[in-house]
């Protein structure tokens, strides 16, 4: 039988994505037109310096996926319309609790 699944440039082998989720526990990946690319959390040093960027959008896109990349396509990283296309992305790496706040 004839294996009939198209490879994704830059795709990684399931060692390499285990090997991954053992370091950071979970993994991202971005797909766009044939491109994988594999991201990572940033962590509170990484967020803080991107949070100083919140006016620029772009910047601030660029900094999280440049920082956060694992493996995989570079193209996110290279090619403005690969790298906005997958800015949904950006929502998952960044995210936070809700707390409960009341008063007492």
């Amino acid at each position: 039988m004839e294996n009939t699944e198209k490879v994704m440039v830059g795709q990684a082998t399931p060692e390499q994505i285990e090997a991954w989720k053992r370091k950071y526990n979970k993994i991202y990946t971005a797909k766009v037109d044939g491109h994988i690319g594999y991201f990572r959390k940033p962590d509170r040093k990484e967020l803080s310096y991107v949070m100083r960027l919140k006016n620029d959008e772009l910047a601030m896109t660029e900094m999280i996926l440049k920082q956060c990349h694992i493996g995989g396509s570079t193209v996110f990283l290279e090619d403005t319309e690969y790298m906005l296309g997958s800015s949904d992305l950006i929502n998952k790496l960044v995210t936070a609790k809700k707390a409960e706040v009341g008063e007492l």
